[in-house]
């Protein structure tokens, strides 16, 4: 056969190209498949803890609405332990096909890491992102017997009596313990911190004396400070509430740059599909800034956020550099 004539069974340089090119897409095409059915079955949403609290009320609200928009059941499974970290644990290991996803907070994302001696899992490594669900204001309360009316009026009056006052807390590492910490921080004022576990009883014993405050979370608190059972001084986040605009901030009450609040997230195993964590932050994005989502949430005393999962990924660094910052001013023991 003569050089200059091309076997018909050889193929064209071309030819051959645009097969490899084909073949380097494979991987990409069932990836793209899954994401086009995605959710084919039942979703779970981990909680890390109890069912009941904020972050499984905001849990149970988004897995109702995605429920209705993809006709397909999307769960919530609560698994309460060791600060969160059981459930992120769990998550950190779970199979990425967009089948599990965890409701975080703080401790999962950013505080547990100096509160643990180890971690079984890496808290951004392990998680990828998918969206800020929302935040929660927490509120300054004190006691009935103690006389203050205000951030200024506390502040001064720790300093007349370093040490002597006990704030409460729902336990070591929790957004009250560290919010706390960093008022103490940027305050100079020297309070004995006194762990419970949980909000309930730190709360009846505010109520009764046996604590002199607390900075914990709007949902658990605010009842109690409705009722006239305790005093609220302001809001930690560094706006407003909307729904109680005449309680000032931390900030404006006479700490500038005060700024902490609970937040909870969506996050899913890493290597999770990008396109199906695109298309639950897209749906969870449209809910929560919707009137109807907006209203709800405020009810719940959450702010809705919203947000792209780099936005939120942002957002968790920031806070982890936070929070280290308080861990060590407090001298946080791991434990």
């Amino acid at each position: 056969m003569p050089s200059s004539t091309r076997s018909p069974f050889r193929p064209s340089r071309r030819s051959v190209l645009r097969a490899a090119a084909a073949l380097g897409a494979l991987p990409l095409l069932p990836r793209l498949a899954q994401a086009d059915t995605w959710p084919s079955r039942p979703v779970k949403f981990v909680v890390p803890f109890a069912a009941g609290g904020t972050t499984d009320i905001l849990a149970r609200l988004v897995a109702q609405t995605l429920s209705e928009e993809y006709g397909q059941q999307f769960v919530v499974e609560n698994k309460a332990g060791a600060g969160g970290n059981i459930a992120a644990d769990f998550v950190a290991k779970a199979e990425p096909d967009g089948y599990t996803f965890i409701v975080g907070t703080p401790g999962t994302h950013a505080i547990n890491q100096f509160v643990f001696k180890s971690l079984s899992y890496d808290q951004v490594k392990d998680i990828t992102p998918v969206i800020i669900i929302a935040k929660v204001p927490n509120l300054c309360s004190v006691t009935n017997s103690l006389p203050v009316k205000s951030v200024a009026e506390l502040i001064a009056y720790a300093k007349e009596k370093p040490g002597e006052l006990f704030y409460g807390t729902p336990g070591l590492g929790s957004t009250a313990h560290v919010s706390t910490e960093l008022f103490k921080s940027l305050t100079g004022v020297q309070m004995t911190h006194v762990p419970y576990k949980g909000s309930a009883p730190m709360l009846t014993d505010l109520i009764a004396g046996r604590v002199h405050l607390t900075i914990d979370n709007l949902p658990a608190s605010q009842p109690h400070a409705d009722a006239g059972s305790i005093r609220p001084l302001a809001v930690s986040t560094a706006t407003r509430w909307p729904l109680l605009p005449d309680l000032p901030t931390i900030a404006e009450a006479g700490v500038p740059g005060y700024d902490a609040a609970s937040w909870f997230t969506i996050g899913a195993p890493a290597k999770t599909s990008p396109a199906i964590i695109a298309k639950l932050n897209a749906s969870v994005d449209k809910f929560i800034k919707t009137e109807g989502g907006t209203t709800r949430m405020r009810k719940l005393g959450a702010d809705p956020v919203g947000g792209s999962p780099e936005d939120m990924q942002r957002y968790v660094l920031a806070e982890i550099e936070k929070w280290g910052k308080v861990a060590k001013f407090a001298k946080i023991d791991p434990q």
